[in-house]
């Protein structure tokens, strides 16, 4: 069962929006530093839930599972 931080359950709603936002712009609509949201990125790519398509200019992100990650709160 994965639990997904606040940053992590915001980054993955902006990218259901706009799956084209870079890390700098997911930092400023956040409000935290892009080194944060990049290393929230990462762990959601480990996690499964991030998929990157593309070059880092030209590319987008996929959400995978989101829904069900997200739901399964504790038990």
């Amino acid at each position: 069962m994965v639990e997904l931080n606040s940053t992590q359950q915001e980054i993955v709603k902006l990218l259901l929006e706009n799956n084209q936002l870079s890390a700098a712009k997911l930092a400023e609509k956040i409000g935290v530093a892009s080194r944060n949201i990049e290393s929230n990125i990462k762990k959601l790519k480990e996690l499964g839930i991030l998929i990157r398509h593309g070059s880092p200019k030209n590319g987008y992100w996929e959400v995978i599972d989101c829904g069900k990650k997200n739901n399964e709160d504790t038990e």
